[in-house]
């Protein structure tokens, strides 16, 4: 098996065993484990932005706008809009 095969199979074990564990922690917590993630960013930071938040997660705006949404129709979190937007 060459370099490189071997790199993809190792690969698609991690994407494997996140896979796994993504189903467990949703099982267990009822949460994604990026809400899960989003919202220690959230407690660790507290009034933070989209933004603030996307980058500590390495996740798009857009992608942390969808999550959030999600959170906030579940009463979990709510959002502020800035008054000097």
């Amino acid at each position: 098996m060459h370099n490189y095969e071997q790199v993809l199979v190792a690969l698609r074990r991690v994407i494997r065993a996140t896979d796994l564990h993504s189903k467990r922690l949703s099982k267990h917590a009822g949460l994604t484990g990026p809400q899960l993630l989003i919202m220690r960013t959230i407690r660790a930071l507290g009034e933070v932005t989209i933004g603030t938040i996307a980058d500590k997660v390495s996740l798009s705006q857009a992608t942390v706008t969808t999550i959030l949404d999600r959170l906030e129709q579940r009463n979990l979190v709510y959002r502020v809009r800035s008054t000097q937007d």
